[in-house]
């Protein structure tokens, strides 16, 4: 018989032994379930124990990865960092490219400021030379233009332009003896409408005499005779007329100065701001209506 009895085990060997040794075989047998225990729980630790040293391994391996990637990195930062630091230098020599360039734009600004201030001063000198070079001038409107004649050989006739103006003078203004430098003939041929003439005295006293008489006798008429000035200037009297005009109808003094304007003592400008007339203010109105100023013949010429 054999078996546990009341919780002991019985085996055929140990059947009629004694207690004492039934009891010390159970404590062996408890220590030996005991020690498969432990052996059994070494297993797993070792098992477990085997998978740690597998993932060890794996973590190595990535960590020698990892390795390999960071040295990558360093090199790829210590590239970034030297093409930084080259950059950085060419960074300054940019800089200091842009400010030389700077200053010698703001130099060329300087120079082309200066150029520009003398060329304007040179053309306001061409500009005054040419105005005195026509100081002497008149420019007459309406005086008739024979038609151009052939002659038998094909030649066209050409008119004596002093006569014509001197035959002028004398039976509608009832002057004579006036002396000229050259008289000609100005602008295209317009069918119907006559050239004006260009006269340029050999006196200025007679110049002015002309200028004089022509606000007596060619009033209504369709005679205009108007002094000769530079484009320029005839622009800037073209932009002043209307406010000269203006001025005339209210019964203010209103007078030409070249390319001033001036009424009732005061500089006007073309946006209709004025100044009191100074030092520039002085000589004679030289402006007779009609002609390169914009003005027209008849009553609105006196000025």
């Amino acid at each position: 018989m054999h078996g546990f009895v009341n919780g002991t085990f019985i085996s055929p060997t140990t059947q009629g032994l004694p207690v004492d040794f039934n009891s010390k075989f159970d404590v062996i047998s408890r220590k030996l379930d005991g020690v498969t225990e432990q052996l059994r729980k070494l297993d797993l630790m070792d098992q477990r124990l085997t998978n740690l040293e597998v993932a060890t391994k794996s973590i190595q391996s990535d960590i020698t990865g990892l390795k390999g990637n960071i040295s990558e990195m360093d090199k790829s930062f210590s590239f970034l960092n030297d093409q930084f630091e080259k950059n950085k230098e060419e960074l300054h020599v940019l800089r200091d490219t842009v400010k030389n360039l700077t200053n010698e734009s703001q130099t060329l600004s300087d120079a082309i400021i200066t150029l520009q201030s003398e060329v304007d001063a040179l053309k306001e000198r061409h500009i005054d030379l040419q105005a005195r070079s026509m100081r002497d001038n008149l420019i007459f409107s309406g005086i008739d233009e024979p038609v151009p004649m052939q002659d038998r050989g094909g030649t066209a006739n050409r008119e004596d332009t002093e006569a014509t103006l001197k035959t002028f003078l004398k039976d509608v203004m009832g002057l004579e003896d006036m002396e000229f430098h050259r008289v000609h003939r100005m602008g295209s041929h317009t069918p119907g409408r006559p050239r004006q003439i260009v006269a340029k005295f050999v006196l200025f006293k007679d110049r002015e005499k002309v200028r004089q008489m022509a606000k007596e006798k060619l009033v209504n008429t369709r005679f205009g005779i108007n002094e000769q000035f530079p484009r320029e200037i005839n622009d800037k009297r073209k932009i002043l007329y209307p406010t000269f005009k203006a001025a005339k109808r209210q019964g203010k003094s209103a007078r030409f100065v070249r390319d001033r304007l001036y009424v009732d003592g005061r500089q006007v400008f073309a946006d209709g701001a004025e100044r009191t007339e100074g030092h520039n203010g002085r000589g004679e109105n030289r402006s007779v209506p009609r002609g390169q100023d914009g003005s027209r013949r008849g009553t609105e010429r006196r000025h």
